[in-house]
């Protein structure tokens, strides 16, 4: 595309609506339609990542109708007016650019990524995409299979049961009831029709954000994008903001039976843990790698009780947290086991090897603090230094937090983490709060597992 007089003087216009910074590295502007536009540029990378951003997620449907805005957003990706599906996987495999989806509890994003050469062809395929939808009913019965086939699955799977049945439970009543994907009860009221619907029903430009990295065209980009997403109108009332509130988890324990648990249970224990959005999430997300090593030893190198433990916290507003214990063969001295695991952990420290007479050679927490954090920022960064990983992150923290740069503080906090802060997270969660244990066991096995 050219740079005529005309386009330059559109950019003008558009620059106007320019914000600073919103840190060194990236920028915001507006479309016409007020919707923000985040551009973090890498003038050195061969490629470029768009993505639009909806607020929306599992609060704006019923329960009866999980997975329904992931269907919406996937069926973007399944042809178009212009482009049919086979048009779209073909100029994939041509160019290795393409459009793709994803969607979380609070919303979605619909995104592109190129190599710069294609980016004028990409774009095009993205925009009709979005705005012009084919919604054909063979590709929509095609995903439906396939997620019709994913359920069956899961339902053949002790590990995969034992936490729908978790998460089912866990948010019953609770704002996060329906579920991001389809689910056995909602699966036979998801219609394309309802798809539709609410595909409709979101083009609010009070719901949308775009997040850009890597080799942009800023002024081209603008242009683009005002003559797309800018054109969507205004809803009439702000988009409702859901109060979610924290779970209480609590109750008694839940044992489910199937055939492939026999001899091997699959155990767990839940608890609330702290929102994505409180201090304490992420010394929570490093006490988690700290007590799943622990775990490691006491429970299966020492006692023998399973195949593999480990603790984990979910990132969400309204979170918990769990002890797993995969493939479990002691059902009755399991709790033990678990609890000689906290006492290591409660009193600050870690466990460096077991001697030859079974004795724990233990390592104060402090000794090996730094590396626990030094791994969980090169996990949660690695997959996250290309364009796409760049923008997703990006999109992922305007969902969560309404802040594009929210999990690069999240990074700044991990780095402060004190022993003290491992220590006073872990009885204010692990050990303080109630919880619920939950299993899955062979039919020989329900009246021989011991709470």
């Amino acid at each position: 595309m050219k740079k005529n007089g005309l386009f330059v003087a559109i950019f003008c216009l558009l620059n106007v609506f320019a914000f600073s910074a919103v840190n060194k590295d990236i920028q915001i502007y507006k479309l016409k339609n007020d919707i923000p536009v985040y551009v973090k540029s890498d003038a050195n990378s061969q490629m470029t990542a768009i993505y639009a951003v909806v607020k929306g997620g599992v609060t704006c449907i019923n329960p009866s109708l999980s997975g329904l805005e992931e269907l919406v957003f996937e069926m973007l990706t399944k042809g178009s007016q212009n482009y049919s599906y086979e048009d779209i996987k073909s100029f994939s495999y041509r160019t290795h650019s393409g459009v793709y989806s994803s969607s979380i509890n609070e919303g979605s994003i619909y995104g592109m990524s190129c190599i710069n050469k294609y980016f004028d062809e990409t774009f095009e395929v993205f925009a009709d995409g979005f705005f012009n939808p084919l919604f054909a009913p063979r590709e929509f019965e095609l995903l439906m299979q396939q997620n019709r086939q994913n359920i069956q699955a899961q339902m053949n799977d002790p590990e995969s049961i034992l936490f729908y049945y978790l998460n089912l439970m866990v948010y019953e009543n609770h704002p996060y009831a329906a579920k991001v994907s389809p689910t056995p009860e909602s699966i036979p009221n998801l219609t394309l029709d309802a798809v539709k619907t609410y595909y409709y029903s979101m083009l609010d430009s009070k719901r949308f954000s775009i997040v850009c990295s890597g080799n942009v065209d800023t002024e081209k980009l603008l242009v683009l994008l005002n003559k797309s997403f800018g054109n969507i109108p205004s809803g009439s009332v702000d988009f409702p903001e859901t109060n979610i509130l924290p779970v209480k988890i609590a109750g008694d324990p839940v044992v489910l039976v199937h055939e492939d648990a026999s001899g091997a249970a699959f155990v767990l224990r839940a608890f609330a843990s702290p929102s994505i959005k409180e201090d304490d999430y992420a010394a929570a997300k490093i006490t988690s790698e700290i007590f799943s090593d622990i775990m490691s030893n006491v429970v299966r190198e020492k006692n023998g009780i399973c195949y593999t433990p480990m603790s984990g916290v979910v990132s969400s507003v309204a979170p918990f947290g769990v002890e797993f214990l995969y493939r479990v063969t002691d059902l009755k001295n399991f709790i033990s086991a678990m609890n000689d695991s906290r006492v290591i952990i409660e009193a600050g420290n870690t466990i460096k090897a077991i001697d030859t007479e079974g004795n724990y050679i233990l390592e104060p927490i402090s000794d090996r603090l730094q590396g626990y954090i030094n791994s969980y920022i090169t996990a949660k960064y690695s997959s996250q230094v290309t364009v796409n990983g760049i923008a997703n992150r990006m999109a992922g923290s305007l969902l969560q937090f309404g802040d594009v740069s929210y999990s690069d503080m999240l990074t700044e906090k991990v780095k402060s983490i004190t022993v003290q802060d491992v220590k006073r997270v872990f009885k204010k969660y692990w050990i303080d709060e109630s919880s619920r244990w939950f299993a899955v066991v062979g039919p020989a096995d329900e009246e021989k597992i011991t709470f």
